[in-house]
This record gives C-alpha cells, structure tokens and sequence, in this order.
C-alpha cells in the first residue's frame, strides 16, 4: 500500500536554512519583543497555552542586562509540532531526490521510489546511554502515525540489525530532530549488539553488505553534519535546515547581535548563567552555560528544548523561571 504523504516524487531543491537576522540591526525594546511574541501566539506559531514565558523569563535579568535578555529572547526559534511535522516530512521527502534520480519514465521512477518506501527499515538515535527519553522515539511514531509507514518496518537499532543479518540488505533510515555535535549518531553508528552469538554495528554491516543508509533530520549543525560525513561515509543526510557555526549566541561574529552588543554578549551570558546557578563545565554537561558541546543555540521544539541551546532558555531554579515551561 502506498504511503499517503509519501506517494509523490520530491525533484526540488534542499530547503535553504534559517535566514539570519541582519547584522546591523537596530536595538529592539522589551515592548517590541513582547509585542513579537504576542504575535506569534495569535498566529498559533506559538503555543495558546502558557508553555511558554517570555515576560517571566525577561524578568530573571537585571536592568543592566535587558539589553542583552531581549536580543536572547528574539534570536530563539520555536517550533510547534505542526511545523516540526511539515519540516521532517520534507526532509523524508527530499529523498525521492535520490532514490528516483537520473533519466527515464516518471511511472518508472515512481515505482523506485514506493518500493523504497515500502521496503526501507526505520529505526532511530540513541544516546551513549540508551533512553526512552531519546528524540528519534518521537520520529519513529512519526513516520507510523503520519507517514504512513508500517509499524512492522519500525525497528530498534538492535532489532534492525539482527533483521538485516537475518534477510539480507534493506534501506535503512534513522530519523530524529536535531544533530548537534554528530556525536550521538556516530556512537549508534560504532555501537555493536549482539546478534547470532555474534556481535554487529550498523558500521561493520556496511562494510560487507550493500546495505543503504540514510539519516533524516530537520536540522543539523554544520560541525555535527560535517563530523557524520567523515566518520560514517556511507550515510546519506537529509536535512531541513542546516546550521551553520554563526548561529551560535557565542560566535564572535553571530549577527543575532547588534553591533554594539556582539562584543560582549558572550560575558554577559556567562555572568547571567552562573548566577541562575547555571554549571560552568566547558561543554561537557547538558546543563553546561553554553549548551551541549558548547554549541550555544537558540532553539526549542514543542517537545523539547535540545541540549545544544543555551542552558539560559531551559533552567529552571529556586531563582530563575524558564522561557518553556514543562509541558
């Protein structure tokens, strides 16, 4: 049966990423942010309920600091379940672009393209600790309840590699949200399981079946992208959006800053941070002040906030109020 949102062929180009804000912007006031917030409420781009609180969350900072609280507050990008939906549903989309390249009869590409669909295993990200938690759970049940693909081709990673062990070479796509630094797919990328007295990876099987593999995300940054296509050559990426290094609170030259801001933004994240209580540990905590890996985004999913954001966004304390409370 084909796959209702999937039954079309995608021959359009990659969705091009986020637009950064002009770098000479002028300052914007706690009216005019509020205002900005206010609207996308209306327009359902942000959630009716209270999920969100930009004014509580402003009020963590110091007069002193506005300045630097309401540029934060409008470099955040949030995403509704509705958007997420559309952006990961592009990204599963886009590959028709190469699933049914090349020259020859549209009914013939078209037929690659649904025996591809009908033929691929979906399987998922885990962390270095296996949780229920991990984000590629919430895509897989994605690509059953709104892809329309099969629950019985949705398999955890061990399961999907006894399967491919068992019956030969099949597609195999991993599906999650967010790739920030590449570290998480690469780990379930090496990670062995045992199967059939054995042990396999998903990168041993690659080695000795022609097996394809893709990994489709709506958005990645450019350092955790390049880093998966060095250390797993293999995989094809299909991203809705990717991330460059500027979009970084933190880069010197990130133009979410008004010039007049950008030299010391950074300083004042770091003193704002450790005085919500905010652990100092160089990139290597979730929780650390400058996001996982020190990655220092701005971004939010309605069903969570990634580690790579800044802690300021999330933390939550006897003294500081998150911008995204618990859903």
């Amino acid at each position: 049966m084909l796959k209702a949102r999937l039954s079309k062929l995608d021959f359009s180009t990659q969705m091009p990423p986020l637009a950064l804000n002009s770098p000479d912007r002028p300052l914007l006031s706690v009216d005019e942010i509020l205002g900005k917030c206010s609207y996308f409420t209306r327009a359902q781009l942000w959630p009716i309920s209270n999920q969100l609180a930009p004014r509580a969350w402003l009020a963590n900072f110091r007069s002193s600091e506005e300045e630097y609280a309401v540029h934060l507050l409008n470099a955040f990008s949030y995403f509704s379940s509705t958007l997420v939906r559309q952006m990961f549903a592009s990204s599963f989309q886009n590959l028709s672009r190469t699933i049914a390249s090349g020259s020859g009869p549209f009914i013939t590409l078209a037929s690659n393209w649904h025996r591809f669909v009908d033929d691929c295993i979906v399987t998922y990200v885990t962390g270095e600790v296996e949780s229920p938690t991990d984000s590629g759970f919430i895509f897989a049940r994605l690509c059953r309840d709104y892809l329309g693909i099969e629950e019985s081709q949705i398999l955890s990673p061990a399961d999907a590699i006894k399967t491919l062990v068992r019956s030969g070479p099949r597609p195999v796509i991993f599906v999650d949200d967010f790739i920030g630094s590449g570290n998480q797919f690469i780990t379930t990328w090496q990670r062995a399981y045992p199967c059939n007295g054995s042990s396999q990876s998903f990168e041993s099987l690659a080695s000795i079946l022609p097996i394809p593999f893709f990994y489709v995300s709506i958005f990645a940054t450019a350092v955790g992208a390049s880093s998966i296509r060095s250390s797993c050559p293999g995989v094809h990426l299909s991203l809705a959006n990717e991330l460059d290094e500027r979009y970084s609170l933190l880069h010197p030259d990130c133009p979410f800053w008004p010039q007049r801001l950008r030299a010391t933004a950074a300083n004042v994240i770091k003193e704002v941070s450790l005085r919500a209580g905010i652990p100092d540990e160089n990139g290597a905590s979730v929780d650390d002040w400058q996001g996982f890996h020190k990655l220092g985004l701005a971004l939010g999913f309605e069903h969570g906030i990634p580690d790579a954001t800044l802690a300021i966004f999330r933390w939550r304390s006897h003294n500081w109020v998150p911008l995204r409370r618990q859903s």
